[in-house]
């Protein structure tokens, strides 16, 4: 089936907001939690999951006396002024523009933030979005029953374009929004992973009589002629 649509990630995807949301989980684990840093062994449970699952790795893990609700509640109180500077990733800002006019596709994003969160981070970006995007799709959205791995925001991110994810590309940088893309049946999937993700993204067995899966250094690396 040809490509009729993108459908980007949020987080470490177009936007570099994971440093932001680890200062603002690392200042309410120093006052609610024991103190820990936050390492890798935690982080890559957690990254591209919804936050009703990374809340409760993080409470769990850290000992926090908050339930993960009120830890969310609280963290998202630190991240709202960060979020108003956080910037595009390497191509991201391009890429999408690229997709819309260049390759005629219909474009969406599927975060797992919430809109509340979703909303503070692109308070900077209103009219790159405008301009660039044709629907968005949040983690809180009722419609969605699990958050990634399962591949429901994908799906219903697709729908929303009017479109089947077999007629998408998806881009992702978390294993756990990967495993989501293939899982929706995506006919591409495109990879900018964090480095110590990518032995895993490499070994993810599936069908690649179905799904394309095209692990990239940075998203500027994109081109349509990847896929066929």
């Amino acid at each position: 089936m040809a490509i009729k649509g993108a459908i980007f990630d949020m987080d470490g995807t177009l936007l570099d907001t994971e440093p932001i949301y680890d200062l603002a989980a690392q200042r309410v684990i120093d006052e609610f939690g024991n103190g820990e840093k936050i390492t890798w062994d935690v982080k890559q449970h957690i990254v591209g999951t919804s936050a009703k699952v990374h809340c409760k790795i993080f409470v769990d893990a850290y000992k926090i006396k908050l339930t993960p609700e009120e830890f969310e509640k609280k963290r998202d109180e630190y991240l709202i002024e960060p979020f108003k500077s956080c910037k595009f990733m390497k191509g991201a800002k391009e890429t999408p523009h690229k997709c819309k006019y260049e390759y005629n596709l219909k474009v969406g994003i599927a975060t797992s933030s919430s809109k509340f969160n979703f909303e503070n981070k692109t308070s900077h970006i209103k009219e790159w979005l405008k301009e660039n995007i044709d629907k968005i799709v949040t983690g809180d959205d009722r419609r969605i029953k699990k958050g990634k791995p399962a591949p429901d925001i994908f799906i219903l991110a697709a729908k929303e374009l009017g479109l089947e994810p077999q007629n998408c590309v998806i881009f992702e940088d978390a294993l756990s929004g990967i495993n989501a893309a293939i899982s929706s049946g995506a006919k591409c999937v495109v990879a900018i992973p964090d480095p110590r993700q990518r032995k895993d993204i490499e070994n993810i067995k599936y069908d690649k009589n179905r799904t394309k899966l095209i692990i990239l250094n940075s998203m500027d690396e994109f081109d349509i002629s990847l896929i066929n």
